[in-house]
């Protein structure tokens, strides 16, 4: 089956040094994407979202909230190259590096007498996949930027929360495309 020589391929390229594994999983932010034939063949069996670097920055809230919506929509995006009951596929690790909520800015519209302020709100983290081993195979870095308007209320918790989800929603669409998929 394709899982099984995804699998393969990948543990044959590791071992010719291709993908540069001569370094811990730990610095998987130095590996190199997979060729477009070996990403285009990618089967997932599970993905797991990492956001203990938010929690270590003390963005616990934002990272509380990543973890409720980012698998889910990340299980969405990635449902067409989803195959959970093929032992040997790869694992996709959906690492969250920083949150970043914007402060708001004024602008002027159009029409005269009609101000308000919006924001640049972003995530930056990384799609690694993991071989069935549990080995780094190649990363996809990614920064998504999303504007918000904003008004009185960004001090609102369920404000702040609306923000992280519209974040969340903005890195699950892009990933895939990073990623070559």
């Amino acid at each position: 089956m394709i899982t099984g020589l995804i699998s393969r391929r990948t543990a044959l390229l590791a071992l010719t040094g291709l993908l540069g594994l001569a370094k811990p999983a730990e610095a998987a932010g130095g590996l190199q994407p997979l060729p477009t034939g070996l990403i285009a063949q990618v089967r997932l069996k599970a993905i797991r979202v990492d956001v203990s670097r938010l929690v270590e920055n003390a963005n616990g809230p934002a990272a509380e909230w990543l973890s409720q919506d980012l698998p889910a929509l990340l299980q969405n995006a990635f449902a067409r190259h989803m195959t959970p009951r093929e032992p040997p596929a790869d694992i996709l690790l959906v690492r969250i590096d920083s949150i970043v909520l914007g402060q708001p800015r004024s602008r002027e519209g159009l029409f005269s007498g009609f101000r308000g302020s919006n924001a640049t709100d972003s995530i930056e983290g990384a799609g690694i996949i993991l071989s069935p081993r549990g080995k780094a195979i190649a990363t996809y870095p990614l920064l998504s930027s999303v504007q918000t308007s904003v008004g009185v209320i960004d001090n609102d918790i369920q404000f702040q929360r609306d923000r992280v989800a519209s974040l969340a929603r903005s890195f699950a669409w892009w990933l895939p495309g990073q990623m070559g998929l």
